[in-house]
């Protein structure tokens, strides 16, 4: 696949969504239809679910996990152009904010660098500014880079502690995060839209997106953000079902008259 001007591209999207043009996607419901094929999917909610990431995808309000990256090169034959899929894994990669945005040009043209440097310099004459101008660099940048890590840091300590527990008892009226599931280690947790088919109706009460929250991954061996659901009580009563893929039974009492079994 030809595509020109691959280094005028600065975000993932941008290049997504012209792929997607290209390859006569000019919607979403088509190239939705072949995602849910190759992943085994055959419902109306997970039909729709994907639809609508593709579309956040395509807008720039979400960022596929890398399983999912993947499995879109594929579709859109990204592969089969080395040069471009260099450039679609550079561009993923800067908006996941792994890398410094002068890195990423360096490493997709093999040209561009992070700073001017006048012809007429010669190597020795750069051998000694290099440290000084890193020293520099750190006193202006570093700063600025470890406070941004201290408040990130900050604030992931603060999003609410999630766990899985085969056994939920609640009251009529409670609300409370019960589940959740992870991205990538260390990755953006999945949207809404994308878990809900893994979330099954409930006679006893409602379940809802619980937002981002934090887990305990033994795959990743570490806490991770995860995306949280919560379940509200309705109605007292007991039942055993499947949620996120794990098997779970909630049971809800009304209030003050706690249930025997």
């Amino acid at each position: 696949m030809e595509l020109e001007n691959r280094e005028d591209f600065r975000t993932w999207h941008e290049m997504f969504d012209l792929l997607c043009q290209r390859a006569g996607y000019s919607g979403n419901a088509e190239l939705a239809s072949r995602y849910c094929s190759r992943i085994g999917k055959t419902g109306r909610d997970d039909f729709e679910a994907v639809q609508k990431n593709l579309r956040n995808w395509r807008l720039g309000r979400h960022l596929p996990l890398r399983r999912n990256l993947v499995l879109l090169a594929d579709l859109l034959r990204v592969q089969e152009d080395r040069e471009l899929l260099r450039r679609w894994n550079a561009l993923y990669t800067a908006a996941r904010g792994e890398v410094p945005q002068a890195d990423l040009v360096a490493d997709a043209s093999g040209e561009a660098t992070a700073t001017a440097v006048s012809p007429s310099a010669s190597p020795s004459h750069l051998r000694r500014l290099a440290p000084w101008a890193a020293l520099a660099l750190g006193i202006t940048v570093g700063g600025g880079l470890a406070w941004s890590a201290f408040d990130e840091h900050r604030q992931f300590k603060r999003l609410p502690m999630i766990g899985y527990d085969a056994r939920v008892k609640m009251v009529v009226g409670e609300t409370r995060l019960i589940h959740g599931d992870r991205g990538d280690c260390g990755g953006e947790p999945p949207d809404w839209y994308y878990i809900l088919p893994q979330v099954p109706p409930s006679a006893l009460g409602i379940f809802s997106d619980g937002g981002i929250a934090r887990k305990m991954d033994n795959g990743c061996n570490a806490v991770v953000r995860a995306r949280a659901v919560r379940f509200t009580a309705r109605t007292a009563g007991s039942e055993e079902l499947k949620l996120l893929g794990d098997y779970m039974k909630i049971v809800v009492t009304d209030r003050g008259h706690p249930r025997t079994e």
